[in-house]
């Protein structure tokens, strides 16, 4: 993976001249510069082979891949200089074959330049970011949709550093408090942040999972005994909790909120067309969806900002599937999910690959209820649409078999109701 990158990034005749850099180290000692070409190829094989093995990231998963290319840059300056010294090699050469010739000093100079020009002109619309404001609208998207004095619990890079350049630096929406999951575990963290965060109670010194007295004596709290003190505020978690802490369920329930999710008393009763109302239209959000690079945090932050839009209507619908409740309530949960995705997927001919296959299940589920007010064949016809749809853009999805077989039926039962129609 990293010679690919290298040979993308800094092209072949850099790799070519690189190599000769180490291969001249076998030339007579007047013409060869040994000691820096094994000190900087030292330095390469040194930095790459470290970094490989600490490396734990998964770099078949692009925005992993992404990340870890970064890295590399400190090699491709390296191979940088090699090549350099390749070059210099090569002239070095030349001049002892054509003494006194000024051709080859001319050559080289042409040639340098003709190298760093060519990797100017290939790199410099990708380098170029003055007008990426992807991020920034992220994180103002974010904050912006938060009620007055919410306390933001922020979890991962892009939610964490996003939210916090503009929150701090750029001064807006000083209301709302950000408080860092993961630092909260640290030892140093509460200690110094506290006295800066008056809005929010901090029933100890660090968070932990068990709380109570730690054998150094630190007092840790729990999430639940956080949110227990804070209950006067509206709590967010962006993107997500953390997963060693699963007590906050002793009575609290997530709710989808855009990207992010509210945790909310277990015993407020969740009112789906309330919900839908106030999550409707919580982003301005323009971005095409797939209109970034699979690898870049641009891509993260739009794949994020396009599911929002879904996160509502699958929440309703899981808990039609879930929740222990009447026939009837059920029957409206199923049927707001429906409406809700329904109208989403129409509303966005390019979105998301899954989006194809929640509704479709949608489809399926409001043709179990056999509700007079939506028709049947609409219905068995959007199911088996969509299902197709999903099947032809997601053929690593290991169900796609199963989905398909459903789908045949689901045409047989189709091609029956239109048959009865008729008659």
């Amino acid at each position: 993976f990293q010679l690919t990158q290298m040979k993308s990034e800094l092209s072949l005749p850099v790799l070519a001249l690189a190599l000769v850099a180490c291969l001249s180290t076998a030339l007579p000692t007047k013409q060869q510069r040994s000691s820096t070409i094994w000190l900087f190829t030292a330095m390469l094989c040194l930095y790459s082979l470290f970094f490989a093995w600490r490396a734990n990231l998964d770099i078949t998963k692009p925005l992993f891949l992404g990340v870890v290319e970064r890295f590399w840059l400190q090699s491709s300056a390296v191979v940088a200089v090699l090549a350099g010294l390749g070059l210099a090699v090569l002239t070095s050469v030349g001049s002892s074959v054509l003494k006194g010739s000024w051709v080859l000093q001319w050559l080289e100079w042409l040639s340098a330049l003709a190298l760093v020009a060519s990797q100017v002109w290939t790199n410099y619309s990708a380098c170029d970011q003055s007008n990426n404001y992807v991020v920034d609208k992220f994180a103002r998207n974010l904050l912006s949709s938060m009620p007055k004095g919410a306390v933001i619990l922020l979890r991962g890079d892009l939610p964490g550093n996003a939210l916090r350049y503009v929150h701090y630096c750029e001064e807006m929406r000083p209301d709302i408090t950000l408080v860092d999951q993961e630092m909260m575990t640290y030892e140093w963290y509460l200690p110094k942040l506290a006295k800066h965060l008056p809005s929010v109670s901090f029933p100890g010194n660090r968070w932990n999972p068990v709380e109570g007295v730690l054998p150094d004596g630190t007092l840790a709290f729990n999430l639940h005994r956080f949110l227990q003190v804070n209950k006067n505020k509206e709590v967010f978690a962006c993107i997500g909790l953390h997963e060693g802490d699963s007590t906050w369920r002793r009575s609290y329930s997530l709710w989808p909120w855009g990207t992010c999710e509210k945790l909310v008393p277990s015993d407020v009763v969740f009112d789906p067309e309330e919900w839908i109302h106030l999550t409707r239209n919580l982003y301005n959000w323009t971005e095409d969806y797939s209109s970034f690079k699979p690898s870049s945090w641009e891509a993260v932050a739009n794949e994020e900002m396009w599911q929002a839009r879904m996160k509502t209507a699958f929440f309703i619908f899981e808990l039609a599937e879930t929740a222990h409740v009447t026939a009837e309530v059920k029957s409206q949960l199923y049927t707001f999910a429906y409406t809700s995705y329904k109208e989403i997927v129409n509303s966005h001919p390019n979105h998301p690959v899954n989006w194809h296959k929640n509704y479709a299940i949608a489809c399926e589920r409001m043709l179990r209820l056999r509700r007079l007010d939506h028709d049947p064949e609409v219905l068995l016809s959007e199911t088996v649409r969509h299902f197709l749809l999903y099947t032809e853009k997601a053929e690593d999805d290991p169900q796609r078999q199963d989905i398909l077989q459903a789908v045949k039926h689901l045409k047989k039962e189709l091609q029956g109701l239109r048959k009865m129609k008729k008659d």
